[in-house]
C-alpha cells in the first residue's frame, strides 16, 4: 500500500504550532525551516531530494537524493451494524517529508489524504461488501492524468464532483508516530519551545459537524491495464484563516483540533462498494 497524509495542507496544525511558539513554516532572520510534515508510506520506496526528508528510519544517501527503501502500511476495512464502513490506514513503516514549493499552495487544495492498493484488492472488497450492493443511481465517474496513467474516480450526486462519496467522520493525525514525535522535539530545541510544551499540543484532526468533507474512491489505469485502487480524503468547506508569521493566510478547514492517535475515515458502505462497481465498470 502507499500512504501519502499532507498535515502541510492544514492551517489549524500550522496555527497551533504558530501558538506554541515554532515558527512554521519558515523564519526569515534565521533562514531556519520548520515544515509541518507529510507522513508517507510507500510499498515501492521512494527517492527524493535530500533537503525534502525530514526524518526516516531507514535511508540511503546517494549524491542530492535520499533514497527510501520499501515501507509498509496497512488498511482495514470494518462494517458497523449500521452499515457504515470504517476504513482503518495505518503507517507501520514511513518517513516524514517536506512539500516542497508549489504554485497551488496546499492550504487550497481539496484532496489532502491519499491512499492506494494494489489493483489486487479489488474483487476482495468486492465480495467483501457484496451484501451492501444497491442501485447506482445518481453515481458519476470523473478522470484525471494524462501520458498513459488515468486516474478514474466515482462521485455521488452532480454537485459532488471535487468531493467523491460522502464522509460521515474521519480522524487523522501524527500523534503516536514516533518519528513525528522526534522531529517535534529537534524542532522545539531549535525553536527555543520548551519540551514539556509538546504535550500539550492538538495535532490530530477530525470532522466537525459543518466540515464538507468525501472520499474519492477510483482505480488508476496505466496503458490501459488497472494498476491501482485509489482513495482520497477531500474537505472544500468552510474556510478558515489564521495569522500567519508573515500576514494572514486563508485556506480550506481541515476539520477540528485533537489529540489523537487514530486514523479513520467512515463512509456508508453501500456508498463504496457502489463507487467501486462505477468505476470498474468504465473500461469493463
Amino acid at each position: 500500500m502507499r500512504m501519502n497524509v499532507f498535515f502541510p495542507a492544514s492551517l489549524e496544525i500550522q496555527e497551533e504550532l504558530l501558538k506554541a511558539g515554532f515558527k512554521v513554516p519558515y523564519d526569515k532572520e534565521t533562514g531556519r525551516k520548520t515544515p509541518v510534515p507529510v507522513v508517507s508510506s510507500s510499498m515501492e520506496g521512494r527517492k527524493l531530494r535530500r533537503g525534502r526528508l525530514l526524518k526516516a528510519k531507514d535511508v540511503e544517501m546517494k549524491d542530492k537524493f535520499a533514497v527510501i527503501p520499501e515501507e509498509r502500511s496497512l488498511i482495514k476495512f470494518e462494517v458497523t451494524e449500521k452499515g457504515f464502513l470504517v476504513i482503518r490506514p495505518k503507517p507501520l513503516e514511513y518517513h516524514l517529508e517536506e512539500l516542497g514549493f508549489l504554485s497551488v499552495p496546499p492550504r487550497l487544495w481539496g484532496t489532502w489524504a491519499s491512499f492506494s492498493l494494489p489493483f489486487s484488492a479489488y474483487d476482495a472488497l468486492l465480495s467483501e461488501l457484496e451484501e451492501f450492493k444497491g442501485e447506482n443511481k445518481g453515481f458519476y465517474t470523473a478522470s484525471k492524468g494524462s501520458r498513459g496513467r488515468i486516474e478514474v474516480y466515482a462521485y455521488k450526486g452532480r454537485t459532488r464532483k471535487d468531493l467523491g462519496i460522502p464522509v460521515f467522520g474521519y480522524s487523522l493525525g501524527i500523534h503516536g508516530l514516533t518519528l513525528a514525535e522526534e522531529y517535534l522535539r529537534e524542532k522545539a530545541e531549535e525553536n527555543g519551545v520548551p519540551e514539556e510544551r509538546l504535550r500539550y499540543l492538538k495535532l490530530g484532526l477530525r470532522k466537525r459537524k459543518e466540515t464538507r468533507a468525501g472520499l474519492r474512491v477510483g482505480i488508476v489505469w496505466e496503458n490501459g491495464r488497472p494498476v491501482e485502487v485509489t482513495l482520497k480524503l477531500s474537505t472544500t468547506e468552510p474556510r478558515v484563516r489564521i495569522q500567519g508569521l508573515y500576514g494572514e493566510l486563508v485556506g480550506k478547514s481541515r476539520g477540528e483540533l485533537t489529540r489523537t492517535d487514530d486514523w479513520y475515515i467512515v463512509v456508508h458502505a453501500s456508498d463504496f462498494i457502489t463507487a467501486l462497481e462505477t468505476v470498474g465498470r468504465t473500461f469493463g
